[in-house]
């Protein structure tokens, strides 16, 4: 198991060989015209073995798009090794809201990426040991360090604490 899952004690799936796997099936069905002019985005996604949700693209409001589950699990991971930050320092953590954003841009060569993503977390913590601004900011700084979403994209993550 590598070493930050021992310290942080984030990881729960099972290791063999250094590897965690992450399973998921993805399921589409003509409906309606396909050409290249458009055709129906809509398609499921199982989160093995019991979670299902409804996705799309290209802007239909009918389910979450890839742009949109791109910038769920980086909040969430980072969400997550911000938790187990906390908690290893003994810190009470009552709630932890995000409104994260992921920015789409068109590159030089044509070709379009998510830019960035902007994490805009605000923790709360109650008991008597309160974190001051500057322990909070090195916390996030040490979460995004030790995200393993952010550590696997080329996209600028911009972790933006609200107080």
């Amino acid at each position: 198991m590598p070493a930050i899952c021992v310290v942080l004690s984030l990881c729960v799936k099972h290791w063999r060989n250094n590897v965690s796997e992450h399973r998921i099936d993805i399921r589409w069905e003509k409906q309606g015209e396909f050409s290249h002019e458009g055709f129906e985005r809509r398609h499921s996604i199982q989160f093995l073995p019991q979670l299902s949700l409804t996705a799309g693209g290209a802007g239909n409001d009918f389910g979450a798009d890839p742009e949109q589950m791109l910038a769920a699990a980086m909040a969430s991971c980072h969400m997550q090794t911000f938790l187990a930050l906390a908690a290893k320092k003994r810190l009470q953590v009552l709630s932890y809201d995000d409104s994260a954003v992921a920015e789409m841009e068109q590159r030089d060569d044509g070709k379009f990426w998510v830019a960035r993503i902007r994490l805009n977390p605000k923790v709360v913590f109650s008991g008597d040991k309160q974190p001051d601004e500057a322990a909070v900011i090195a916390m996030h700084d040490k979460a995004h360090q030790h995200c393993f979403i952010a550590n696997s994209t080329t996209s600028d993550v911009q972790v933006n604490p609200l107080f």
